[in-house]
């Protein structure tokens, strides 16, 4: 292949290529001719499969159209008035060891509510809106961004979009429920419950495809719609990005107040995916293909503690706390997982670009192909559950040598930033009991070396500070043991009630569980652990 003529192509494929290290001579494309040669590199990545020049075409063709825009000044001036500029942006050690140091935090002293909590818009994020809120300083606004789009939309536009809330549910649920599976997992780990690599590497897969799932019926409908969009559209739309990006956009009730027959969840949803909308097609592949720090491996409670605390949070403060907590031998285990996640990082955005090449065709009016985008999804989703799975090896690693002073500072560290735990909402009382086990878990931690508390198995029933095992029972809980000889139901429910008022004295660091269904539900939980 012409050297020269690679550099100046700017087409997706050649770049993707060039990035994955698949052989050149596979395929090229340069000026809209496409050349393809028998000869296929064995280490092709797998995924990308094209079976005809077509496909090739296509995304050329769609490339073209896309960057077409830079012809005109609005489109040519918009990125260049960002506040930040994203390709400096880089993910590297320091900011992957700053990520799982503020992940140990939340997820040895948080609740499996905080786990399952994923901001708006974080499913299925492809769409470059990330990449738009970083390069505009942070100060964009998801619901201005939204109404300012829907009042340039015509209505059978805004109808369009107002269907899509409700045909993505469905996508929406599985990709939910397929994460919400992968937490399980995780907290399965911490209440010493069996659980392989590659029970949870399936898992992972099972979630991307489903996410990638989603992912598409986004796509395909905004690809429909951007079909409709008008020539003044189409600048309207590059305007408000551009207004946006350079931080001149006046906060407000910009676009009018629509008024849509929309409940307030559809409504949220509505802004969500109408934001999504303008990112994606105002956009380039810089900006779909960006991705942050904290996407990979987002179960381990971050996000909710940033709510808790009203965004309040900075992850490289709530590092350096932790990481100052930690001994020297802690802190390295946590920078080998980090080390290893920085080569897997690497190969995520590479195959997420592919899921990106895939996703952008609908914007040409083409059909996306739903098994290819679930193929790529599944592979993402598997580099993504390897990236977690080192990240909660390391974790369990610091949490099975914490001293009981460090345990005790994790937890104010913890409470110094949220409110107390709320009820898991949880049907099941033994697997509400099981997900919050993994709070206690934290100290009663049969693997420990130096034990903070005694291991809870077999504990319904039990004399009170009776472990052989255990030499470290405080004084107040022995002399409460004394009058109070056995850990029944009733003994339990009060002192997990309130450990300080039951037991004046005693060392445990726990305030309580304040809900009734919270208690029962644990105590129906310890019941099983024999």
């Amino acid at each position: 292949m012409n050297a020269a003529c690679f550099d100046k192509c700017e087409c997706c494929a050649c770049r993707d290529y060039n990035s994955l290290q698949i052989d050149p001579a596979l395929a090229y494309v340069c000026d809209v001719v496409i050349v393809q040669t028998n000869e296929i590199a064995p280490q092709t990545v797998s995924g990308f499969m094209p079976n005809s020049t077509a496909k090739f075409l296509t995304i050329c063709l769609l490339i073209q159209s896309l960057s077409g825009a830079a012809s005109d000044p609005v489109a040519a001036s918009s990125e260049s008035a960002a506040l930040r500029d994203i390709s400096k942006i880089q993910v590297d050690e320091r900011r992957l060891t700053e990520a799982v140091a503020s992940r140990t935090l939340t997820w040895l002293t948080g609740s499996p509510a905080n786990n399952d909590y994923i901001s708006v818009g974080r499913l299925a994020n492809f769409f470059g809106f990330v990449g738009l809120r970083v390069a505009s300083g942070h100060g964009l606004k998801r619901s201005e961004v939204a109404r300012e789009t829907l009042s340039v939309l015509n209505e059978q536009q805004r109808r369009q979009m107002m269907l899509l809330v409700q045909a993505q549910k469905d996508a929406l649920e599985k990709a939910h429920t397929a994460r919400r599976e992968m937490n399980r997992a995780l907290e399965g780990l911490l209440a010493f419950e069996p659980v392989s690599r590659e029970q949870f590497l399936d898992l992972g897969r099972d979630y991307g495809a489903h996410e990638a799932e989603l992912g598409r019926v986004l796509a395909q409908t905004f690809g429909d719609i951007a079909q409709t969009l008008s020539t003044d559209q189409q600048r309207a739309l590059t305007g408000i990005r551009t207004t946006h990006l350079s931080g001149e956009a006046r906060h407000g009730n910009g676009g009018g107040d629509l008024k849509l027959r929309l409940s307030k969840e559809d409504k949220k949803e509505l802004v969500n995916l109408t934001a999504r909308f303008l990112s994606w097609t105002t956009g380039s592949q810089e900006f779909n293909d960006f991705e942050v720090v904290g996407k990979p491996s987002q179960h381990f409670g971050f996000v909710a503690l940033r709510m808790d605390s009203n965004h309040g949070v900075k992850r490289g403060v709530v590092a350096k706390e932790v990481l100052e907590i930690l001994t020297q031998s802690q802190s390295d285990r946590l920078r080998e997982a980090s080390i290893q996640n920085a080569t897997e990082f690497p190969r995520f955005l590479a195959v997420r670009a592919q899921l990106m090449r895939v996703l952008e065709i609908s914007l040409s009016g083409d059909v996306i192909d739903p098994s290819h985008a679930a193929y790529l999804g599944a592979e993402i989703g598997e580099i993504e559950a390897r990236m977690t799975w080192s990240q909660a090896m390391a974790m369990l690693d610091v949490r099975n040598s914490l001293s009981e002073s460090q345990s005790a500072d994790l937890l104010a560290m913890r409470a110094k930033y949220t409110a107390k735990t709320e009820a898991s909402g949880l049907e099941d009382p033994i697997e509400r009991g099981r997900h919050l086990f993994a709070q206690c878990a934290f100290c009663h931690n049969s693997d420990n070396r130096l034990p903070i508390g005694p291991p809870l198995d077999d504990i319904v029933g039990k004399p009170i500070a009776s472990d052989p095992a255990f030499k470290r029972y405080s004084p107040a809980l022995v002399r409460y043991a004394r009058s109070q000889s056995t850990w029944t139901e009733e003994q339990l429910d009060a002192f997990l009630r309130s450990p300080k008022t039951l037991v004046p004295g005693t060392v445990m660091s726990f305030d309580g569980y304040d809900q009734t269904e919270d208690r029962s539900a644990l105590i129906a939980y310890l019941k099983t652990r024999k």
